[in-house]
């Protein structure tokens, strides 16, 4: 008895609680009314019988409007789910004309929930509309009013339909500019690097926002609107006057790749800009690449290392360490290009044959090293050259070093032996055991 009593206080407490997140009328006829129609409504809906509940959701958006703010919630369920089955446009339009109304309501009557509720209300108007070429304005200026007043907490969904409405208002001609869509692309960015960002330090995924920043970044290239010109005449020259501004350097970088602008001088120090404020592997790599070109070698080599220490890929890594072996191999630092060749190999195996090869040719072409005092001495390099050559998986060009190994004539003339060891010095720093040409019987 004393459990069912325990029980009983406890559905009568929480029906309480239910109940004082209403504001019932204060006449007992009215609050009885109104209490009857809002169960009448309730049990309906919660049973997903929309059509009977309407009537009695109609009643009280009439007569009660200041009921409870879940008359508005439950009321654009039911018309939204009544747009997603209507049979025929016009269906659909008054379900859709519906449910924007009623948001309008609630935010009349409870006013402050509009900050925190315009952007569902943008979104689901997106969805509504965006084939409706007389609403565009009526969009955009919904998706607006949403950004001014829930800013960067908004969720992260709204700069992809803000975006895209964006877009669809340009190609419908109806008077957008060209600086007014850049505008709102960089809001729908900064939006979405914030949402990016704010996950990333909760350690949650990022993988449905980075397809919302590839979209929004997908729709400004398809608008064709930045190119070299556009860059240079409005962007640059603010660059130039605030090099510190990592916003706006971030800013000219995409879209320097959207507007084909990335071989400019100006490009460099941009892309320098970004990766001070955002070290990342990607634009260290690219810079890397961009000093080799120019043959500014150390900011090469130092920027290919950055790059290495930002990536856990092992293919990455082994992608920029190569380069670093290449620009020290035409450095003439056939040492460490060594060295750096075979940290590369070590790290991503599928390079093995051509680091490998690399350090092969190398040896093969150190004519620096010959001491020209015995061609057996100087024929050894070729023996360390067929080594690594056989390591990498060469057989090709360990035949080839083969062919300049020391003749049988010269091994025994200098008074040495096969199977003896050999030290080879300069750079190459390797013993290896002494053969003989594979022509000499």
């Amino acid at each position: 008895m004393r459990l069912k009593f325990l029980l009983t206080v406890v559905i009568l407490l929480s029906g309480y609680s239910a109940m004082a997140q209403f504001k019932w009328p204060e006449d007992p006829e009215k609050r009885k009314d109104a209490q009857t129609k809002w169960t009448l409504f309730s049990d309906s809906e919660k049973s997903g019988q929309y059509e009977a509940a309407k009537p009695h959701f109609e009643y009280l958006l009439a007569n009660y409007p200041d009921v409870g703010e879940s008359l508005y919630i439950k009321g654009i369920q039911i018309w939204d789910e009544t747009f997603d089955n209507a049979k025929t446009d016009a269906e659909r339009l008054k379900a859709a004309d519906k449910v924007m109304s009623l948001y309008e309501k609630r935010f009349t009557v409870y006013p402050e929930s509009k900050k925190d509720n315009i952007a569902r209300q943008a979104n689901s108007a997106f969805k509504f509309y965006y084939k409706e070429s007389d609403k565009t304005k009526y969009l955009l200026d919904l998706f607006k009013l949403a950004y001014e007043l829930e800013g960067n907490e908004a969720f992260y969904s709204l700069g992809r339909y803000y975006m895209n409405i964006a877009a669809l208002a340009y190609a419908r001609d109806i008077g957008i500019t060209e600086d007014e869509i850049l505008a709102i692309y960089d809001r729908c960015i900064e939006h979405i690097d914030y949402q990016i960002a704010k996950a990333k330090a909760a350690k949650k995924s990022t993988k449905s926002m980075d397809a919302v920043k590839e979209f929004v970044d997908d729709k400004l290239a398809q608008l064709n609107l930045i190119d070299c010109d556009f860059i240079i005449e409005k962007l640059v020259p603010e660059f130039k006057a605030d090099p510190q501004n990592a916003e706006l350097a971030k800013k000219i970088f995409g879209q320097a790749f959207n507007g084909g602008c990335t071989d400019a001088e100006w490009f460099v120090s941009v892309a320098e800009s970004v990766f001070a404020a955002d070290p990342n592997y990607g634009v260290a790599y690219l810079l890397g690449s961009r000093f080799s070109q120019s043959k500014e070698y150390d900011k090469s080599k130092d920027y290919y290392r950055k790059a290495v220490s930002l990536t856990q890929d092992n293919t990455d890594k082994g992608k920029a360490l190569k380069q670093i072996a290449t620009i020290e191999r035409l450095a003439g630092e056939k040492a460490e290009a060594r060295k750096v060749a075979l940290e590369a190999a070590a790290i991503d195996p599928t390079l093995k044959e051509e680091m490998y090869t690399m350090i092969g040719d190398m040896i093969l072409s150190s004519a620096e090293c010959d001491q020209k005092q015995s061609q057996v001495q100087d024929r050894a390099k070729f023996i360390v050259a067929y080594e690594y050559y056989l390591q990498g998986g060469n057989q090709l060009k360990a035949n080839q070093a083969k062919s300049y190994f020391p003749s049988q004539g010269e091994i025994f003339t200098e008074g040495k032996e096969l199977g003896d060891s050999v030290f080879v010095g300069c750079w190459i720093q390797k013993s290896v055991t002494l053969q003989k040409r594979p022509d000499q019987q």
